[in-house]
């Protein structure tokens, strides 16, 4: 069988292999939030579950509606995509770029697509000695130097944290030619004020932002994912593309629910907040440990005294701990792993895990 995209761990395979029930498992894994899905739309889509038999509606009027107010944008330059990486596919095989430039470490899916229209796919690598960090500088000088007609960034970039603020991207946009794609996936984990760039996507015709409901609303299985852009022929082109029925009744309903549950959301940002801050601190106690600063809602780690990522690893499964071993992200290395933020008893377990296997 061929290899397939893997989101966090299999937990049906470790429920075979080890027995565990799906829920004892503490999964660091996957990014997802702990809270699950907000009830008020879980609950409108059980009142309305024999809403199968109809037909979604076409334009999907009310869910952009809500999607507007909840982004600031106009209905009219938002997409529906069945998760992301429909959207991230669709648009790369629009702009079809000759050079592409991808920050490193980054999500694999993106060098995946670019590679699948016959892109030459460039890294900008990030410094680990500088905690990964995104310098507008230094990235408008490699778009010029080598000719980018498209620079992909996630924002925060998953797996370092690390982030641009909005006017970074506006000056990027504003001192280059290049396409910019980003993906927000993970940006409702941190203050969304200086750092989205979705208002000047409604303004700049070569700047397409996305996002998606499997993290922050911890629905990856609606599938579910929007974006906004202003180039007028890239908007109708992907409009037609993507959005007739592409979006399950299902999805609709919930989408049309989750973005109006401000208390919901206020509970998501605060606890990921002061839990990714409390983890980062504690865990910068333990020896032979670099804990890599983060606005997302994971934390990436370096071991210094020679034990792997993957040893690691199977020594907190028995736990029922799950992490993620980053030693197959480019300019990485098998000393690096990622978790993501729990519930806070979660993240306890995994601290004293971490302090027992550490010290």
């Amino acid at each position: 069988m061929a290899n397939k995209i893997q989101h966090g761990a299999n937990l049906f395979e470790l429920q075979e292999k080890y027995g565990f029930s799906l829920d004892e498992i503490m999964d660091f894994s996957s990014n997802v939030n702990p809270f699950g899905p907000d009830r008020d739309s879980l609950d409108y889509l059980v009142q309305h579950i024999d809403r199968a038999k109809v037909y979604p509606d076409p334009e999907y009027r009310q869910l952009r509606s809500v999607l507007s107010g909840y982004i600031h944008c106009p209905p009219d330059q938002i997409v529906l995509g069945a998760g992301t990486t429909n959207l991230l596919s669709a648009y790369i095989a629009l702009v079809h770029p000759a050079n592409a430039l991808l920050n490193s470490p980054c999500y694999s899916e993106y060098e995946r697509e670019l590679k699948k229209v016959g892109a030459r796919v460039h890294h900008h690598l990030l410094d680990r000695d500088e905690d990964f960090a995104l310098d507008p500088g230094a990235i408008i000088k490699e778009i010029q130097d080598l000719d980018i007609d498209l620079y992909v960034l996630t924002n925060p970039n998953n797996p370092t944290g690390s982030i641009l603020e909005a006017k970074d991207i506006e000056r990027i946009l504003q001192e280059t030619q290049a396409y910019l794609l980003i993906d927000e996936t993970y940006i409702e984990f941190t203050d969304l004020a200086p750092y989205t760039a979705c208002q000047l996507a409604c303004n700049y015709d070569r700047l397409f932002v996305v996002r998606s409901t499997s993290k922050f609303f911890a629905s990856p299985g609606i599938r579910l994912g929007y974006g906004v852009l202003s180039h007028g022929s890239h908007l109708q082109a992907l409009q037609d593309q993507l959005n007739l029925w592409g979006i399950n009744i299902y999805a609709e309903m919930m989408g049309e629910k989750m973005f109006l549950n401000k208390d919901y959301q206020d509970q998501v940002y605060q606890h990921t907040k002061s839990e990714r801050a409390r983890m980062i601190q504690s865990l910068e106690k333990l020896p032979g440990l670099r804990v890599y600063p983060s606005q997302g809602n994971f934390v990436l780690c370096q071991l210094k005294d020679g034990l792997t990522a993957q040893e690691l690893r199977e020594r907190l499964l028995p736990k029922k701990l799950i992490i993620r071993d980053c030693a197959n992200f480019p300019n990485l290395g098998p000393d690096f792993f990622r978790f993501c933020i729990l519930s806070r008893e979660a993240n306890d377990a995994l601290l004293r895990a971490l302090e027992e296997i550490l010290s």
